[in-house]
């Protein structure tokens, strides 16, 4: 299956820098994911003083907590993010799509927004400002500096007019 990217680049249009989201921001769906399949596991162990009720309640805990982990994992996986050599592609979602495109000849600045934490982990919010209209901000981006200079050098290298 190829991606949203490569399905919409148009002709002698190349990807210059393929950003990601940051594993940061599935992290409390995979710990309740985890503690919800613990707790299931846990009480299949212990079901032998009420099988009839514990078993199934067990079940149905540890299959929410599965579906919790899968959804994330969806989610992130699903998110592209790219810089090209004429615009910058933001695609969220799986079967529900929502994407923002914007042409490079429109930015007028990029703003990276990083906590504390998001310094520590390499993480941060990208906002991209054009003329008119900005992109959503893209919070728990991988890396989001190495993104704000794809689109800087992008841009640089776009011929003056």
């Amino acid at each position: 299956m190829s991606n949203y990217v490569e399905t919409i680049l148009g002709p002698g249009e190349r990807v210059i820098h393929l950003g990601s989201v940051s594993l940061l921001s599935i992290l409390p769906s995979l710990f309740l994911g985890a503690v919800l399949v613990l707790v299931g596991v846990g009480m299949l162990a212990t079901s032998s003083t009420r099988p009839d009720v514990m078993v199934p309640a067990a079940g149905v805990l540890a299959v929410i907590g599965a579906l919790v982990i899968v959804i994330a994992l969806v989610r992130r996986s699903s998110t592209e993010l790219a810089v090209t050599n004429r615009r910058v592609i933001a695609k969220f979602g799986f079967i529900a799509r929502r994407t923002i495109e914007m042409n490079l000849t429109k930015i007028e600045s990029v703003r990276v927004e990083q906590s504390v934490m998001g310094r520590l982990f390499g993480f941060g919010s990208l906002v991209v400002v054009g003329t008119g209209s900005s992109l959503d901000p893209i919070p728990y981006i991988a890396q989001p500096i190495a993104f704000r200079q794809a689109i800087q050098a992008a841009t640089d290298a776009l011929p003056r007019q």
